[in-house]
C-alpha cells in the first residue's frame, strides 16, 4: 500500500489535470449567473489514466465531464438510442472513456499500425488490449448520488433544521418506484435507510426517472468492469477503474463511500476501486444554499490520434445544445451526441460490420452472455425485490 503522501499527491495531481481541462471548455460548457442573480453549480468528472511504471507521475487525460440532470423515462420512448438519458457527471466520462476506446480500436484496424498510446492490437486474436502501463482513475468533484451520499444529506438536513428528503415509515409507498419492490427507493425519499438501490435524485413532484444512482452504477462497474457492449467485445480482458478520487470532507464520508461502494457487494467477485482523497474543492461545486443546478451539460474527449485530437459538446436534455424538441414532436437530425448510445452503435458497426451484421444494439448486448450474467448476478445482489429497467432504448 503506498505511503499516504504519495497517494495524496496523486489525487491532487489528478484533480488539477480535470480541472485545468475544464477550465479550457467553451463558456456555455460551465455554469453561469442566471438573469435573476441565482448562481449555478456543477459536477465536474474526469477519467485519467495513470501510468504504473513511472512512479505513477505521467497522466493521460481521457475524458471529462459535467452535469447533474436525468431524464423522466417517458423521453426514452422517442429516443432510439439518441437521447442521454442520465447526464451524471461521471456517467458521461465513462461514456466518454469508451468512445476514446472505440475510436483508438478503428484507428489501429485502418492504418495497421500496432499501437497507440493507450490501445495494442493483437493481430492473433483480432482484439485490443489496453496497455499493461495505464491504471485508470475516475474524479469525481461530489459524492456519487444515491445510497454514498445519504449520510452526507441527512447530516445537511439536520444542520437546516429540516427534512429536504422525506424520512417516512417503511409502509409508506410513497418511497417506492414500485410498491411490490421494497429493495428500490425513488431519489431521496427515507434518506434513513442505507445500502439500497436509488432512483436518481429528482423532486417528488417531477417526472419519474427509472435510471439507477451513480452510487449503484459504480457498484456495478466494480463487477463488470468499466466497458460497454461494444467495447468489451474489442478488448481482450475486462478493464476496471483503479482509482476513485474525491475531496472528502471527513473521515465519515470516506467510511460510507467505502460502505457503499465495497461493503454492499463485498460477496460478489468484484476490482474494488481505491478511494484517494483529493484536498481542493471544485470551483463551481454547490457551496450555497440559494444557488440551482446547472441545465447544461457537457462531455469533451482527448483521442489523440494523428486525425483526430479532441471533441467538445454541450449537452441539454440528453441533446446536443440547440437540438432539443418538445416530446410531442421526433427528434432532429444530428441531435445525439457523440457518446449516446446511438453514436457509438452506428461506429461500432461500421467497424464491425461482420458481427453485427441484422443484429439491434439490444440483440447484440443481449447476446454477450457472460457479460449478462455479470450485471444480473450483481443486480440480484444489490436489488433482491427485483430490478426495474428503464424503458426500452433500441437502436437499429
Amino acid at each position: 500500500m503506498q505511503p499516504e503522501d504519495e497517494t495524496g499527491s496523486l489525487a491532487d495531481e489528478i484533480q488539477r489535470t480535470v480541472e485545468d481541462a475544464y477550465l479550457k471548455l467553451q463558456p456555455i460548457c460551465r455554469p453561469g449567473v442566471r438573469s435573476n442573480n441565482v448562481t449555478e453549480w456543477t459536477v465536474l468528472a474526469g477519467v485519467v489514466a495513470v501510468d504504473q511504471n513511472s512512479n505513477m507521475d505521467k497522466l493521460r487525460l481521457i475524458s471529462i465531464a459535467t452535469g447533474v440532470k436525468s431524464l423522466p423515462d417517458t423521453e426514452l420512448k422517442r429516443s432510439n438510442g439518441k437521447i442521454l438519458h442520465d447526464c451524471h457527471a461521471e456517467i458521461l466520462a465513462i461514456r466518454g472513456l469508451n468512445r476514446v476506446l472505440l475510436e483508438h480500436a478503428n484507428y489501429l484496424k485502418t492504418t495497421g499500425e500496432v499501437a497507440t498510446d493507450l490501445l495494442v492490437f493483437d493481430s492473433y486474436s483480432n482484439t485490443f488490449r489496453l496497455k499493461e502501463m495505464w491504471g485508470l482513475a475516475l474524479y469525481i468533484s461530489a459524492l456519487p448520488c444515491g445510497d454514498a451520499s445519504m449520510t452526507t444529506l441527512r447530516t445537511e438536513a439536520s444542520s437546516d433544521n429540516e427534512t429536504q428528503a422525506v424520512v417516512v415509515d417503511e409502509s409508506d409507498l410513497i418511497q417506492y418506484v414500485d410498491g411490490t419492490n421494497k429493495t428500490i427507493l425513488r431519489g431521496r425519499m427515507n434518506y434513513e435507510k442505507l445500502g439500497i438501490v436509488r432512483t436518481k435524485p429528482g423532486r417528488i413532484d417531477s417526472l419519474l426517472t427509472l435510471s439507477k444512482s451513480c452510487s449503484d452504477k459504480l457498484c456495478i462497474k466494480q463487477v463488470t468492469s468499466i466497458l460497454n457492449c461494444m467495447t468489451w467485445s474489442l478488448i481482450t480482458g475486462p478493464v476496471y477503474l483503479k482509482y476513485l478520487i474525491i475531496p472528502l470532507e471527513n473521515v465519515a464520508e470516506e467510511l460510507h463511500l467505502q460502505r457503499s461502494l465495497h461493503k454492499r457487494i463485498e460477496n460478489v467477485n468484484m476490482v474494488p476501486m481505491k478511494i484517494l482523497k483529493c484536498h481542493n474543492r471544485f470551483l463551481h461545486s454547490k457551496s450555497e444554499k440559494a444557488q440551482e443546478p446547472s441545465a447544461m451539460a457537457s462531455v469533451k474527449l482527448f483521442f489523440n490520434l494523428p486525425n483526430l485530437e479532441t471533441s467538445e459538446q454541450a449537452i441539454l436534455n440528453g441533446l446536443r445544445n440547440g437540438f432539443y424538441t418538445k416530446k410531442e414532436k421526433p427528434l432532429r437530425k444530428n441531435s445525439e451526441t457523440i457518446v449516446s448510445r446511438y453514436a457509438q452503435w452506428k461506429f461500432f458497426q461500421k467497424l464491425n460490420p461482420e458481427i453485427t451484421a441484422g443484429q439491434s444494439y439490444l440483440e447484440f448486448k443481449r447476446s454477450q452472455h457472460d457479460r449478462k450474467c455479470l450485471i444480473e448476478k450483481t443486480k440480484r445482489y444489490l436489488s433482491p425485490d427485483g430490478w426495474i429497467s428503464t424503458h426500452v432504448d433500441n437502436v437499429n
